[in-house]
């Protein structure tokens, strides 16, 4: 199974409709939401983004398919993903941002 599948899974289940439901309406449903409230988000790819630090490059193939998903929650696992292998960003790496 790939990273991608594998992270989908997880939001898939830990979703919370009510929270999913208020996310979306917040946002004027411009997105949707699984409803993980950012701290528990956090706390469910902690261990992921941490093995990910080990490879010390950016899969920027993973990237770019969470970021392309509907839910607003892949959009924000990218921020932190990047924020948190900011060390391993280089210069050639500006045309994927």
């Amino acid at each position: 199974m790939d990273k991608f599948t594998t992270v989908r899974k997880v939001f898939e289940n830990n979703k919370n409709s009510e929270n999913a439901t208020a996310m979306s309406a917040y946002m004027k449903n411009q997105f949707e939401f699984y409803g993980i409230p950012s701290p528990e988000r956090k706390k469910l790819f902690k261990e992921f983004i941490k093995s990910e630090k080990s490879y010390k490059i950016i899969d920027w193939c993973f990237l770019d398919k969470c970021y392309e998903d509907a839910h607003r929650e892949f959009q924000y696992l990218v921020f932190d993903y990047l924020l948190d292998m900011k060390k391993y960003i280089s210069f050639e790496d500006i045309k994927n941002i």
